[in-house]
């Protein structure tokens, strides 16, 4: 029938695979992506509210490991032929010493190790200057107020500051330097520590409501008042009430109960009498998650003074020292560039007690290269020794005694040979 000579089926149009030679991460995003956005899947400000605000345990993890990750301090190195060494007076060393008018150098790390662990992203602006556009001050941005436009060419277009009062100021990508722990589920936000925690954290935030609640609303035991036979219901709320407000909340713990009726204790259930149990194995997995133990943040009595040591070194040595080396390299690549390839960022690591056992194993280590020829200020990189390379640290010396016997020191021995 006209217009149509015969019946039409839709029929979708069949997928075309386009072939490329190669394909960037930042080229193969959504190309719908038109504005900036908040991280996907996570709340930063829940995330402090409900986790960092509301957990003890949480909140006790996220300060130790900011403590002791902002304790180490940075030094600019610049490499000279194939050595690297310290330069105190350099504006990279001076930038690190005073970020900027109001913080430190260890507050700039303490927060940025915060918003790592609670947002999984550190956004620190650069204040740039002079004929060469150098950074001269660094300001740790609130990541609960970050978003992000996503790039086609690199992985970032711009950064996007939104607060209530103002609104969205736009950052260029080459304005900012973004600290992020690797995330498998997007190569743009990073992915917070504490999400790993998050169901954990919640049944440890609501076991301390429960245990507060049970704490006001009844005494130190569970007790059965039982009314004789013919009492009338007013009776009856007349004596949960003067219960109540005789042996309920804190103040009345084991108070003496005074009443003509028969009261009866109830024992314990199973469930609570493992409740304190279960908030401990609920306290091991968040700070497992955080990389750290129960005996890290002093929360047990059966550890030595030795097994602490071991502990505090192994915590150095599995968690902080690794997340130094990550943000080390993010630094490196974001913001020591922009001065030149002879700079570079170094964590000094050579005054953290709890590593000075294993400073000293590297030196006796040291010691013993050294006696096999090996120069100084190779033993001092590849140990990572922490010292500045030395003149003439570039020249092996071997031992007088390793000398063959006799040799007289123009090459021949006491037999003419």
């Amino acid at each position: 029938m006209w217009p149509f000579s015969r019946k039409l089926i839709p029929h979708p149009a069949p997928d075309v695979d386009v072939q490329v030679k190669s394909l960037s991460l930042p080229a193969a995003q959504p190309s719908w992506r038109l504005y900036s956005r908040h991280q996907p899947e996570w709340n930063v400000r829940t995330a402090i509210a409900e986790g960092y605000n509301a957990s003890a345990i949480v909140y006790a993890c996220v300060e130790k490991r900011a403590k002791l990750l902002a304790s180490v301090p940075w030094r600019a190195m610049r490499r000279q032929g194939q050595e690297w060494g310290h330069d105190p007076a350099s504006d990279l060393q001076r930038l690190v010493d005073s970020p900027n008018p109001d913080q430190s150098w260890y507050e700039l790390m303490y927060e940025a190790s915060q918003s790592l662990d609670l947002a999984g992203n550190a956004y620190i602006s650069e204040i740039k200057a002079g004929t060469r556009g150098l950074p001269v001050e660094l300001w740790h941005l609130p990541a609960k107020l970050m978003k992000i436009k996503p790039g086609k060419e690199r992985l970032v277009d711009y950064y996007e500051y939104t607060d209530s009062s103002v609104r969205g100021r736009r950052i260029g990508a080459a304005d900012m330097i973004q600290l992020r722990m690797p995330n498998p589920n997007d190569p743009i936000f990073g992915m917070p520590v504490l999400m790993a925690a998050g169901r954990a954290t919640d049944v440890d935030r609501e076991s301390g409501i429960w245990q507060k609640t049970s704490l006001e609303n009844r005494g130190s035991s569970d007790i059965n008042i039982k009314l004789p036979e013919g009492a009338t219901q007013e009776q009856v709320d007349s004596v949960r009430e003067q219960y109540k407000k005789q042996q309920a909340g804190a103040r009345n713990a084991r108070k003496a109960l005074v009443t003509n009726a028969d009261v009866q204790q109830m024992a314990q259930t199973a469930v609570e009498m493992d409740f304190v149990a279960s908030r401990r194995a609920v306290w091991t997995e968040i700070c497992a998650v955080f990389g750290m133990s129960l005996a890290n943040l002093g929360m047990t009595e059966s550890v030595n003074l030795a097994n602490a040591q071991a502990m505090d070194r192994a915590l150095w040595m599995n968690t902080i020292i690794p997340q130094l080396e990550l943000i080390k390299r993010q630094l490196n690549h974001q913001l020591t560039s922009e001065f030149g390839d002879e700079w570079q960022l170094e964590p000094d690591l050579s005054n953290v007690e709890a590593l000075q056992e294993s400073q000293q194993e590297k030196i006796a280590a040291a010691q013993a290269y050294f006696n096999m020829g090996v120069p100084f200020n190779e033993i001092n990189q590849r140990l990572e020794l922490g010292y500045d390379d030395i003149e003439g640290g570039a020249i092996g010396y071997l031992p007088a005694g390793l000398l063959p016997a006799g040799f007289s020191g123009d090459g021949s021995t006491d037999n003419g040979e």
